[in-house]
């Protein structure tokens, strides 16, 4: 029975912790280390899934932002050097994309948050849309946005009746708003981001930290 093919997933965008995992192509975790949030923990722990499972690895998939600065950057640098040394395609995934899919998408839009540091919150809107398989997944309505310490709650993100995610420290969410119900951990919602197949980038010169654009930019 042939071994299925595997991709290598780097996630350094949260402020506590970093990912490194190796999916299957139906979404199951082969390897799925926590780390900390420090370059040389990313790249040891991508140097060893490649000592493991570089001859079955068929893709690298990272997580662009918006998150951590530095772990942002070990991120793709560690995804990007796989890459490279192994020639495989490489695809780019946003990090609020990977917090919504603890959820299971329903029928509505949802406003996704996490703490940005410093009274900051991140947010962008998704929506469910139909992916492989024909399996529901979570869709970017925008880009990800920044709202800071002293600015006031955007009219754009009430509209939604569902959240996924925290808005960090010293702010609450409007009272209609209700928090969608957790299906997975971390480690399983990046699996799940993997198993819906990103579409490749064109070309490696591409790659960025692609990091959240300020609210009223």
């Amino acid at each position: 029975m042939a071994t299925p093919d595997l991709v290598l997933a780097v996630d350094g965008s949260q402020r506590d912790a970093a990912l490194v995992v190796v999916v299957d192509s139906g979404g199951g975790l082969a390897e799925s280390p926590a780390l900390e949030t420090a370059a040389t923990s990313v790249v040891a722990a991508v140097r060893d899934a490649l000592e493991l499972y570089r001859h079955r690895l068929t893709a690298v998939l990272a997580v662009s932002g918006p998150g951590s600065y530095m772990g942002v950057r070990a991120g793709l640098a560690a995804a990007l050097g796989a890459a490279h040394a192994l020639a495989l395609p490489l695809s780019l995934v946003g990090s609020l994309e990977v917090i919504a899919a603890r959820a299971d998408p329903g029928e509505n839009a949802v406003l996704v948050l996490a703490d940005a540091g410093r009274g900051g919150t991140l947010g962008q809107l998704l929506e469910p849309k139909v992916g492989p398989g024909m399996q529901l997944r979570w869709s970017p309505l925008g880009a990800a946005e920044l709202l800071g310490r002293e600015l006031t709650w955007p009219k754009r993100w009430s509209a939604p009746h569902w959240v996924i995610g925290s808005p960090g420290t010293g702010r609450s969410l409007p009272a209609h708003f209700v928090e969608l119900a957790l299906a997975r951990d971390r480690r399983q919602a990046l699996a799940w981001v993997v198993a819906g197949g990103p579409d490749p980038i064109t070309g490696y010169d591409q790659v960025t930290a692609e990091y959240a654009q300020p609210v009223g930019a």
